[in-house]
């Protein structure tokens, strides 16, 4: 049986917590992992850790930073039995790609601010590239939300000058796609009703792009907002012995505007 470390605070502790689960006595569960398997969770881990930190929450940023490198660890434990890499590869790679991209850290370079900083950071990506097989398109992973893969496709479509120059030209875009959408809920048509909803839905993306708002960050303002009033609205109608199904849609509606004004 693998005997746990003793030093719990030291990261080759870590290690080996991760080569015993994975070893001949180990869990079952994490001995049947794989990288795609485990991609699911790097998600989810992510999401959490922005969760806690969203709400200023510093113990659950804790657990969800150990859960984020738990799943760092488990990859690089997969790949080094496949003698592929190492955490220690990975260490590595990361320590010499942050000194190769902050010249003016370790180096002689001199930068006026950040903005300079994230302009010698693309150029230093390009050359990282320059050797590389290019990939068509816009080169953003997929596993990305879609929000913020139609933001990264926007800002990169920017960099090669396709884009609107005025916000007007956006706000144009956003109507026009509304109105397909509309027509073609008319017409019953549900793979073009998708279609052009999903053209709505980029469109807007990039209005709040040209405006400087993160869209994700927008969309969960308003998911925490509308979790907040419909707690709030049922609370109230419980009150009255009432339930929300059994109410008439004026009803709702009353509850729901004098929800609004509480929040």
């Amino acid at each position: 049986m693998p005997k746990a470390p003793e030093h719990l605070k030291e990261f080759s502790s870590l290690v080996k917590v991760v080569e015993h689960l994975r070893g001949p006595d180990g869990c079952p569960w994490d001995k049947e992992q794989n990288h795609k398997s485990l991609t699911r969770y790097a998600v989810e881990e992510c999401y959490e850790f922005i969760d806690a930190v969203n709400r200023d929450n510093f113990e659950e940023m804790k657990d969800e930073l150990g859960d984020m490198l738990l799943q760092v660890l488990l990859h690089s434990q997969i790949a080094k039995e496949d003698n592929k890499f190492s955490i220690n590869d990975v260490i590595e790679s990361i320590n010499e790609k942050m000194i190769r991209r902050h010249p003016h850290v370790f180096a002689n370079d001199n930068v006026s601010g950040s903005d300079e900083v994230l302009v010698n950071w693309e150029e230093i990506k390009k050359l990282e590239k320059k050797n590389k097989p290019k990939k068509p398109g816009f080169d953003i992973p997929t596993g990305l939300s879609p929000l913020l893969r139609s933001l990264k496709m926007g800002e990169k479509a920017k960099k090669r000058k396709f884009d609107w120059q005025q916000i007007d030209g956006v706000i144009s875009k956003v109507d026009e796609e509304l109105t397909e959408v509309k027509e073609a809920i008319k017409e019953n048509n549900h793979e073009n009703i998708k279609h052009e909803i999903g053209d709505l839905l980029f469109s807007v993306c990039q209005l709040a792009r040209h405006l400087n708002i993160n869209p994700e960050e927008s969309l969960q303002l308003t998911n925490d907002r509308f979790n907040q009033r419909f707690v709030k609205m049922d609370n109230m109608i419980n009150d009255q012995n009432k339930k929300l199904e059994n109410l008439s849609e004026s009803e709702m509606e009353s509850f729901w505007q004098q929800a609004k004004k509480s929040l």
